[in-house]
């Protein structure tokens, strides 16, 4: 049974922000953090071998992954992209606690448990939550849920259980008339639960006027290469500068991670894949390599790409001399009009969207004004850091006559997509291309 950690609250000052005002340089601090949202999350100090599934939540991985390969299509735009498709499921996943009827099913069939309704969803997350730090203690994951809530909008006691419970999701309530202190606490919250990988998720700008709550979740990822300090993965006395071709032809000098051994691939219709261990071989990053020089025929296909199958096609017979780039991929996104596109609508529409199950006050109603996600990656020859914040910022309006609703409108030597994910379970934690631009 994995033990829960609170971890004590400490105080972090933001770092200073230039502002351009009037042709003078004024120096603007963010505001100082003195009372930081409460962390829980699952600390095993028992590694397990595998991630315990029924069948049926095996068939939630493979939706869970679907939906992945369709938003990494969606957000793929020619550039370097780095997504957390499990940072955003946990998040939506505690949003629809709160939603009813056809929201409701909008958010799950999204997220492929549309057939089993919230309970169902609520168990699986909660497996995860707990299980996924559990079968490699060598690899560092941390999962981590919380909801700052503006204090003039309690939640209704139900709601709050169900996260509580399900997601050990901290809950905490303030004054959110100051943007720019709501935005430092998430801030704070967001650096103290990626160890810093990840600074600054918002803007003061991002915390409109009707924002009633955030809800949040934090994913980091931190693991060495599979090997010994004898026999390591990468040496960097190997790393090479080599030319990477891009999508246009042209070359690009980069630095080349390179090794030969017998790692684990498959070759499949017009690309290959190969499977990178790390620490214990639970978690691997997959690097999805076109055999021609066409990523965007590749992110094309991903909708009707299957992970399972992937999964299943990897050999093991032969050396595979490996050139690997070194990374550091960085994004934010407000994902909207992915998830609008993907046929998550309605929760996203003022006075359509059903949201009654969240807050304690009538005569309002919710909806989803944004959902914004800022990934981070970091690949070298020790190994790979990576983390995602995802933020879905709900808004609340009174329902009064006469209101008009608010609208909110292995030769990786040239662009690939790379995937970190789950051996037992199969679940992808992230996922993104690397283009060389």
């Amino acid at each position: 049974m994995a033990t829960f950690v609170l971890m004590k609250k400490i105080v972090l000052a933001a770092a200073a922000a230039v502002l351009v005002w009037s042709c003078d340089m004024i120096l603007v601090k963010d505001p100082v953090v003195t009372d930081p949202i409460d962390v829980f999350f699952p600390d095993p100090t028992e590694q397990i071998t595998k991630v315990d599934l029924s069948e049926t939540e095996k068939g939630y991985v493979d939706a869970g992954n679907g939906m992945a390969f369709r938003l990494l299509n969606q957000m793929y735009s020619g550039e370097n992209v780095v997504l957390s498709p499990l940072s955003l499921q946990l998040a939506l996943a505690m949003t629809a606690n709160g939603a009813d009827g056809k929201t409701l099913q909008e958010i799950i069939g999204f997220l492929g448990y549309g057939a089993d309704g919230i309970d169902a969803l609520n168990a699986y997350s909660k497996k995860l939550l707990d299980q996924l730090p559990a079968v490699d203690l060598d690899v560092k994951l941390k999962l981590t849920d919380a909801l700052l809530v503006n204090d003039q909008f309690p939640l209704l006691p139900a709601f709050q259980q169900k996260v509580q419970q399900n997601y050990y999701a901290a809950v905490d309530n303030m004054d959110f008339s100051d943007p720019a202190m709501v935005a430092a606490r998430i801030n704070e919250w967001a650096s103290r639960n990626t160890d810093g990988f990840i600074d600054k998720v918002l803007e003061p700008g991002d915390i409109s006027d009707d924002v009633v709550a955030a809800i949040m979740n934090a994913l980091y990822f931190k693991a060495k290469w599979a090997g010994t300090e004898y026999d390591p993965m990468f040496l960097e006395d190997s790393t090479v500068q080599d030319n990477f071709t891009l999508a246009d032809g042209s070359k690009k000098q980069v630095s080349f991670m390179r090794n030969t051994r017998y790692h684990r691939y498959a070759e499949m219709d017009g690309y290959k894949v190969l499977a990178l261990p790390y620490a214990g071989s639970k978690y691997y990053m997959y690097i999805l390599l076109p055999d021609d020089n066409n990523l965007d025929a590749l992110v094309k296909k991903l909708p009707n790409i299957s992970w399972k199958t992937i999964l299943s096609s990897f050999k093991n017979d032969a050396e595979v001399y490996v050139k690997l780039p070194k990374f550091d991929i960085e994004n934010k996104f407000e994902l909207n009009d992915a998830l609008k596109a993907l046929g998550m609508q309605r929760p996203f529409v003022p006075g359509t969207a059903e949201f009654n199950s969240m807050f304690e006050k009538s005569g309002y109603y919710f909806w989803i004004g944004s959902v914004i996600q800022k990934a981070r990656i970091s690949v070298a020859e020790w190994g790979t850091e990576a983390a995602a914040v995802t933020v879905v910022m709900m808004c609340g309006e009174s329902a009064g006559p006469g209101e008009e609703p608010k609208r909110v409108y292995f030769y990786a030597d040239h662009p690939f997509l790379f995937v970190i994910g789950e051996a037992t379970s199969g679940t992808i934690l992230f996922e993104g291309a690397y283009t060389g631009k």
